[in-house]
C-alpha cells in the first residue's frame, strides 16, 4: 500500500489574466510568456509545452508585467495591500528564480502602487514612477538594489496623471514620461533630473507613446491624432490623423498651409474649441515599435502597422483586425465587441509575427509582411493556441473511450470539446440560450445539455452537435450519465429524475432534498447513485428498485460535492463547513479538517485509491487513502480563483480543472503507479466520429462538380495552346530576320575599327623614335657644361670653412666672460637675504609668547563657565521628574478608564453583528421569493412562445417538403443527361491528355537552352561595350601625348639657337655668364609652367574619361532596372488575375507560353541557330567562329597597347633625368653668385 499522497504536477495551463498591463511577451521567436491564474506562464506554441514560475504570493494583484529588451529579466509591478510598500520583483527567466525585490526607499510614501515601470535600453537600470499621490520618479540599479537619483515626475503645476514611461533606446539617461495632459522629456546627470524641451500638453489626452528613434518621440492621443517630437520641439507639420493617415513622411521641412492626410494640432486652447467631427473617433493605443517599422491600435479592433522604408519615411502596409466571422462574435455584438478592444501589442524577435491580447482570456497573431493592403485591405487575426472562453466555466465532463473532455460557459453561451492528448478544442459550438450543465457519454458519441429552456440529448458529431431528444427540465444545473452510459440523473428542482439512454423512458423520480442538489455521483456498477444538497443531506439511491437505502444529514454544513466507491458501500463528501466526510452504513465514519476552508468539489480514481478535492482560491488538494485519524494531502496551486469543476480521465493518469476565470488546466499524475487502474495491453482510444447522411452527400456531389469542372477547363487549355504555337512560330521568323542583319553590321565595323589602329600604331612609333635621337645629344652637351661648374664650387667651399672656424674662436671667449660676471651677482644677492631672515625670526619668537599668555588666560574663563551650568542642569533635572510623576499617575488612571469603554464598546458590536445577521437572512428569503416568482413568470411566457413558435415552424415544413419533392424528380433527370455527357467526354479526354504532357515537356527543354543561350548574349554585348571604351580611351591617350611631344620639339629647337648664340661669348666670362642667366630665366619658369598646364591638362582629361564612362554604365543600368520594374509589375498583376479564378490562370499561363517561345525564336534567330534554317552542328560551328575571332581581336590590342605604355613610361623617366640635370647647373650657378658676394663685403 502507498504509504503518501499521489503528487500532481501541472502540464499544460489555459487562460490569461486580461487584469495586468502588458501581460504577453515574446522570449524567442517560439516561446511566449504571459501571466495566467497564479503563475508566469512560459508557452512553447510549436512544442505545445509549457514551463511555469510560480509567484510567491498568487492572489497578490499585479499592475504590470515589463520584459528587459535583452530578454533574460522579467519585471512583476506588484499592487502594495494596506499599510504596505509597492514592490518590484524581478525574476531570471534562464533559472525561473527570484533574483532580486525593490522597494520605495523613503519611509514617507504613501502610495500604493508603481504607475509605470520600464528597463533602460541596456538592461543594467529600471525606471519606475509611483502613483498618486506622490508621482516620484526613481531611477533604480536593480542588480545592486539601490536608487541612483530620483525625482518628481508629475507636471511642475500638479496637474496631469503619468501612465508611461519610456526609456530611449540609444541613451540609458534619457526618459519621456506621458499620460492624459502630461508630457516630460527628462534627462539625468549626476543623479540630478532636468527636463528639457517641449512639455505644453495641458490641453492633449495623450494615450500611448513610444520612441521612433532615438531623438523622435511618437505619441497618440485621446481623439485619434499622432504627434511627433524631433530633438525636443513639436514638429507642427507632423500631425496625423492615425485611421486616414497611409504614410509619414518626417524629414525637417516647412509646414505646409494645407496637406491632404495631415492635420494639423496645437496644444493651445482653441483645439478644444473645433467643432465637432462627424465620424467617431478612437483613441490611439498601444505603440510598439521594431527595426523594421512601427504598430498601434485604433478603431474597433484594428491594429495598423507601417514599414519603414527610409529614415524619414514610413508607409503603411497592413490593417490586422479580429475576424467579424470569429466564433466569439455573439449575436449580442455581431460586428463588434468591447472586449476585443486592443490591450497589448508584441513582436517576435525575428519581426515575422504580431500578438495581441484583449480583454478575452486568448491570444491573437498574425503574420507581418504577408499579403500587402492592396491585395487584402484588412488581415484576420488567427487565435494563438486554442480558442478559449470568455467567462466562467460552469461544468465539466470527461469521456471514457476518447482523450476528450467537454466545457460549457456560463458568459459566452457555448459549449467546447477538448483533446488532453493534443492539446486542442476540437469542437466548439454557440447557443442563445443559458447553458448549465453538461454531460459527455463513456462513448463521447453522446452528451446531455442543461438549457434554460429544456434538457437536451445530443448526438455529437464530426462538426456539430445534433438535437436528438428534448426533455421538459428548465434550468437543469445538474446532470450525469452513469458509468457505464446506459442511463442518465438530472436534477428537475428538488428531484432527481433518471432516464433510460436509449428508450429516453423516464425510469426513476428520486424524491426526498428540500434544498438545491448541488452534485450526482454513480457507482462503478450503476447499481448506485449518490446525491448531496444544500440543505446539508447525502443521500444513497438503488438503482434496482428507485428507493433511498441510505442517508446523511448535518444540516449546520452545506455540502457542495460527493464521491462514491466503485462497489458504492462508502461515499466522500466536501462542503462550506471545510471538511472531508467518509461516509458508510448511514454513519460518518470520518470528519477530518484539510484547510481551513470551504471545499468546493471531489473527484475519487476508478481504483478508489486517489481522491483529489479543490477548495479555498484555486488549490487542488491530493488526499491519502485509506483516511486516518489525521488526513495526510498534499496541496498544488496553479489557479488563482476558486475551481468549479473537477474531472479524472479514465486511465487515472490525467486530472482537469477548470476555474471561474476561465482557466483549464491539465495536471499530469507523476507518483500514480500501484495507485492508477490497471488497463488491458490492448486498450486504445477510439477515434470514430459521426457524421449525417446529408452532409456526406453533399460533399461527394461537390467532389464530383469540382472533377467536371476541371476536365472542361482541360479541353479549353489545350486548344488555346495549339492557337498560341501557330502565333509564335510566325513571329519568330520575323526576328530571326531582323538579328541576322544586325549581326553581319556589326562585322564590318569591327574590320573598320581594327585597319585604323593599326594606321595610328605605325605613327606612333615613327615619333618616338625621333624623339630618342633629340634627347641624347643635348645629353651630352649639358653634362660637359656641368663638369666645369663643379670644379668651381669645390674651391668656394674650402674658403668658407676656414672662415667659420675663426668666428667660432671669437664666441667662445665672449661667453666665458659673461659667466664670470653673473657668479658674482649671485654671490651678493645671498649675503643680503641672509640678514633679512634672522630679523624674521626674532620677531616670530615674540609673537608666540603673547599667544601662551592668551590661552592660559581662555581656560580660567572656560573652567568658570562650566561650574555654572553643572548646578543650572541639576535644578532643571530635578523640576522635571517631578512633574514626569504627576503624568504617570494621570496615565494609569485613563488606561483604567479605557479598559471599561473597551468592554462596553465589544458587547455593543456584537449586538449590532446578530442584527444584521437577522436582516440579511431576511433579505435573502426575500430574494429568493423574488426569483421563484420571476421563474414561474418566465415559464408561462416562454410555453405560449413555444407554442407559436411551434404552428409556425410546422407549416413551413410542410412547403419545404412539397418543394424538395419536386426538385428530386428534376435533378432525377438532369443526372441522367449528365451521366451520358461524361462518358462522351471521357473517351474525348485520353488522347488529349497524351498530347498535351509530349508538349509539356518539348517546352521545358526549349525553356533550358532559351535561359542558356540569354546568359551568351548578355556575356558578349557587355564584352564588347568594355572593348569599345578601352579603345576610345587609348585614342584619347595618343593625342595628348602626341601634343604634348610638339610642345617639347619647339622648346629643345629655342634652346638650340640661343645655344649657338651664346657660343661667340666663351672668351668673356662676365658676358657668358649673364647669358646663362637669361636663358635659364626664359626656358625654365616656362617649361616649369608648361609642365604643369599639361598636367592640370591630363588630370582634366582623364577625370572627363571616367565621367564619360561612368555616365554609360549609368545608362546602361537604368535601362536594365526599368526592364526589371516593368517585368515586376506585369507578373504582379498576373498574380492578382490567378488568384481570381482557374479559367484566369490558364489564360496566364499562355501568354507567359507566348512570350517565352518569341524570345527562344529570337535568340535562334540572332545566334543563326533556328532549327527550321541550320542544323545543330552548323549553328555550334557558328557560334564558336564568332567567339574565337573576338577574342584573338582583344588579345591582339591588348599587346599593342601594352607597349605603347611601355614605351611612354621610358620617354618620362628620361624626361626627369634631363630636368635634373638642369637644376642642378642652376644651384651651381646661384652659389657662385652668392660667393661673389661675399667676397666683395670682406674686400
Amino acid at each position: 500500500m502507498a504509504t503518501s499522497s499521489p503528487n500532481i504536477s501541472a502540464r499544460i495551463f489555459y487562460g490569461l489574466r486580461t487584469d495586468i498591463q502588458y501581460n504577453a511577451h515574446y522570449l524567442t521567436e517560439s516561446e511566449i510568456i504571459y501571466p495566467a491564474g497564479g503563475v508566469i506562464v512560459i508557452h512553447n506554441h510549436l512544442q505545445k509545452k509549457q514551463k511555469f514560475i510560480r509567484l510567491q504570493d498568487k492572489h497578490k494583484p499585479i499592475k504590470s508585467l515589463i520584459l528587459a529588451p535583452n530578454r533574460r529579466w522579467l519585471a512583476l509591478n506588484e499592487i502594495a495591500e494596506e499599510g504596505q510598500k509597492p514592490i518590484i520583483t524581478i525574476y531570471d527567466l534562464t533559472t525561473y528564480k527570484r533574483r532580486k525585490i525593490l522597494t520605495v526607499p523613503f519611509e514617507n510614501s504613501t502610495a500604493k502602487e508603481f504607475a509605470c515601470v520600464q528597463f533602460t535600453f541596456d538592461s543594467k537600470y529600471l525606471v519606475a514612477i509611483t502613483g498618486e499621490p506622490d508621482w516620484y520618479l526613481y531611477y533604480y540599479n536593480w542588480d545592486k538594489g539601490k536608487v541612483e537619483s530620483h525625482a518628481k515626475a508629475q507636471n511642475p503645476s500638479g496637474q496631469g496623471i503619468v501612465e508611461s514611461i519610456q526609456c530611449n533606446p540609444t541613451d540609458a539617461t534619457l526618459v519621456v514620461i506621458t499620460g492624459p495632459f502630461t508630457f516630460r522629456i527628462m534627462n539625468v546627470a549626476e543623479t540630478v533630473w532636468r527636463q528639457w524641451g517641449w512639455c505644453k500638453a495641458e490641453n492633449i489626452n495623450i494615450t500611448s507613446c513610444m520612441w521612433l528613434t532615438s531623438d523622435r518621440i511618437m505619441f497618440g492621443t485621446n481623439d485619434g491624432v499622432i504627434m511627433v517630437v524631433e530633438n525636443g520641439e513639436l514638429r507642427q507639420n507632423c500631425v496625423f490623423r492615425a485611421t486616414e493617415i497611409m504614410e509619414m513622411s518626417l524629414k525637417k521641412v516647412e509646414a505646409e498651409a494645407e496637406e491632404g492626410e495631415k492635420v494639423s494640432i496645437s496644444s493651445k486652447q482653441d483645439t478644444t474649441s473645433e467643432p465637432t467631427v462627424l465620424e467617431e473617433s478612437y483613441p490611439v493605443t498601444c505603440f510598439v515599435n521594431f527595426p523594421k517599422g512601427f504598430a498601434f491600435g485604433c478603431g474597433p479592433g484594428y491594429v495598423h502597422m507601417f514599414e519603414k522604408e527610409t529614415p524619414h519615411h514610413w508607409r503603411k502596409r497592413n490593417v490586422y483586425r479580429i475576424s467579424k466571422k470569429s466564433y466569439k462574435h455573439t449575436r449580442e455584438h455581431p460586428l463588434w465587441s468591447p472586449l476585443d478592444a486592443i490591450q497589448h501589442i508584441t513582436i517576435d524577435p525575428n519581426q515575422e509575427t504580431l500578438l495581441i491580447t484583449t480583454l478575452r482570456k486568448q491570444l491573437y497573431y498574425a503574420k507581418l509582411f504577408g499579403q500587402h493592403m492592396l491585395q487584402n485591405p484588412e488581415i484576420a487575426f488567427a487565435e494563438l493556441g486554442p480558442a478559449m472562453h470568455y467567462g466562467p466555466i460552469n461544468s465539466l465532463s470527461m469521456c471514457a473511450w476518447k482523450p476528450i473532455f467537454m466545457t460549457s460557459g456560463e458568459l459566452d453561451k457555448s459549449i467546447r470539446i477538448w483533446n488532453y492528448m493534443t492539446d486542442d478544442v476540437e469542437m466548439i459550438k454557440l447557443y442563445q440560450e443559458e447553458i448549465h450543465c453538461v454531460s459527455l457519454h463513456p462513448t463521447g458519441l453522446f452528451a446531455i445539455v442543461g438549457f434554460s429552456d429544456k434538457l437536451r440529448f445530443m448526438v455529437v458529431l464530426i462538426d456539430d452537435f445534433e438535437v436528438m431528444r428534448e426533455f421538459p427540465i428548465r434550468n437543469c444545473k445538474r446532470a450525469k450519465f452513469s458509468t457505464n452510459g446506459q442511463m442518465f440523473a438530472a436534477v428537475n428542482g428538488q428531484v432527481i429524475q433518471v432516464f433510460s439512454s436509449i428508450s429516453f423512458q423516464n425510469v426513476y423520480n428520486l424524491k426526498g432534498h428540500n434544498g438545491r442538489i448541488t452534485c450526482l455521483a454513480w457507482s462503478a456498477n450503476d447499481l448506485t447513485l449518490v446525491s448531496c444538497g444544500m440543505e446539508g443531506a447525502v443521500y444513497e439511491w438503488s438503482m434496482s428498485t428507485g428507493q433511498r437505502v441510505g442517508e446523511f444529514i448535518l444540516k449546520t454544513n452545506q455540502f457542495n460535492a460527493c464521491a462514491v466507491n466503485s462497489i458504492g458501500k462508502s461515499a466522500y463528501s466536501v462542503g462550506s463547513d471545510g471538511e472531508i466526510k467518509e461516509i458508510g452504513s448511514n454513519t460518518l465514519r470520518r470528519n477530518l479538517g484539510l484547510i481551513n476552508c470551504a471545499l468546493d468539489t471531489i473527484v475519487l480514481s476508478r481504483s478508489d485509491m486517489m481522491l483529489f478535492i479543490t477548495g479555498g482560491e484555486g488549490g487542488v488538494t491530493s488526499v491519502q487513502l485509506p483516511l486516518l485519524d489525521k488526513a495526510i494531502f498534499n496541496e498544488f496551486h496553479v489557479h488563482n480563483k476558486k475551481v468549479t469543476c473537477i474531472a479524472l480521465s479514465y486511465d487515472d493518469q490525467t486530472l482537469v480543472s477548470v476555474a471561474q476565470d476561465a482557466s483549464i488546466c491539465l495536471w499530469r499524475l507523476t507518483n500514480a503507479d500501484g495507485r492508477a487502474i490497471a488497463l488491458d495491453k490492448d486498450f486504445a482510444y477510439s477515434k470514430e466520429i459521426l457524421i449525417s447522411k446529408k452532409d456526406l452527400q453533399e460533399k461527394i456531389n461537390s467532389i464530383n462538380l469540382l472533377s467536371t469542372r476541371m476536365s472542361e477547363l482541360e479541353t479549353e487549355h489545350t486548344y488555346q495552346l495549339r492557337q498560341a504555337e501557330a502565333t509564335q512560330a510566325e513571329k519568330l521568323k520575323e526576328v530571326h530576320e531582323g538579328y541576322c542583319a544586325a549581326i553581319e553590321e556589326l562585322k564590318e565595323k569591327n574590320e573598320q575599327m581594327e585597319n585604323e589602329h593599326t594606321h595610328e600604331i605605325g605613327m606612333i612609333q615613327q615619333d618616338i623614335t625621333k624623339l630618342r635621337s633629340g634627347h641624347e645629344r643635348t645629353l651630352q652637351a649639358l653634362e660637359a657644361d656641368f663638369n666645369i661648374k663643379l670644379i668651381s664650387e669645390y674651391d668656394r667651399y674650402q674658403s668658407l670653412e676656414d672662415k667659420t672656424a675663426r668666428m667660432r674662436k671669437d664666441y667662445e671667449q665672449r661667453l666665458e666672460e659673461l659667466a664670470e660676471s653673473k657668479r658674482q651677482a649671485l654671490r651678493e644677492m645671498n649675503n643680503m637675504f641672509e640678514s633679512k631672515l634672522e630679523e624674521k625670526d626674532i620677531l616670530l619668537q615674540e609673537l608666540q609668547e603673547q599667544a601662551d599668555m592668551e590661552t592660559k588666560e581662555h581656560e580660567t574663563i572656560k573652567a568658570s563657565i562650566e561650574e555654572d551650568a553643572d548646578r543650572e542642569i541639576i535644578e532643571i533635572r530635578t523640576a522635571y521628574e517631578v512633574q514626569l510623576k504627576e503624568e504617570k499617575d494621570a496615565n494609569v488612571r485613563l488606561k483604567g478608564e479605557t479598559g471599561l469603554m473597551k468592554k462596553k464598546l465589544i458587547s455593543a458590536n456584537k449586538e449590532i453583528d446578530e442584527f444584521k445577521h437577522q436582516v440579511s437572512q431576511l433579505k435573502a428569503e426575500h430574494k429568493q421569493f423574488q426569483k421563484v416568482i420571476s421563474t414561474l413568470e418566465r415559464d408561462v411566457a416562454d410555453l405560449k412562445k413555444e407554442i407559436s413558435e411551434r404552428d409556425g415552424t410546422i407549416q413551413d415544413k410542410e412547403k419545404r417538403i412539397y418543394e424538395l419533392k419536386r426538385k428530386k424528380q428534376e435533378l432525377e433527370k438532369y443526372k441522367f443527361v449528365l451521366n451520358f455527357k461524361i462518358t462522351e467526354l471521357k473517351n474525348q479526354i485520353e488522347p488529349l491528355e497524351r498530347d498535351i504532357k509530349e508538349n509539356k515537356l518539348r517546352i521545358l527543354e526549349l525553356e533550358v537552352s532559351l535561359e542558356t543561350l540569354l546568359k551568351q548574349k548578355d556575356f558578349r554585348e557587355l564584352k564588347i561595350n568594355q572593348l569599345n571604351e578601352k579603345l576610345s580611351s587609348a585614342k584619347k591617350d595618343f593625342m595628348s601625348e602626341a601634343e604634348r611631344n610638339l610642345t617639347l620639339k619647339n622648346t629643345l629647337k629655342k634652346i638650340k639657337i640661343d645655344l649657338h648664340n651664346m657660343t661667340a661669348n666663351f672668351q668673356d666670362p662676365a658676358k657668358l655668364k649673364s647669358n646663362v642667366k637669361a636663358l635659364f630665366h626664359k626656358y625654365v619658369e616656362d617649361i616649369d609652367f608648361v609642365r604643369s598646364r599639361v598636367a592640370e591638362d591630363e588630370a582634366i582629361r582623364e577625370f572627363n574619361r571616367q565621367r564619360d564612362h561612368l555616365e554609360k554604365q549609368v545608362a546602361a543600368l537604368k535601362q536594365q532596372l526599368s526592364k526589371s520594374v516593368g517585368g515586376s509589375k506585369s507578373d504582379i498583376g498576373k498574380i492578382m488575375d490567378e488568384n481570381c479564378t482557374l479559367l484566369t490562370e490558364i489564360n496566364n499561363l499562355r501568354t507567359e507560353l507566348k512570350s517565352t517561345r518569341t524570345r527562344c525564336f529570337q535568340m535562334e534567330s540572332i545566334l543563326g541557330l533556328s532549327a527550321r534554317y541550320i542544323p545543330p552542328a552548323t549553328a555550334r560551328a557558328k557560334l564558336k567562329h564568332v567567339t574565337e575571332d573576338r577574342e584573338k581581336i582583344d588579345e591582339n590590342f591588348k599587346q599593342k597597347v601594352e607597349e605603347r605604355e611601355e614605351i611612354i613610361v621610358a620617354l618620362k623617366e628620361e624626361n626627369e633625368r634631363l630636368l635634373s640635370k638642369v637644376r642642378c647647373v642652376e644651384e651651381s650657378d646661384m652659389m657662385t653668385e652668392v660667393d661673389n658676394d661675399v667676397n666683395k663685403n670682406e674686400g
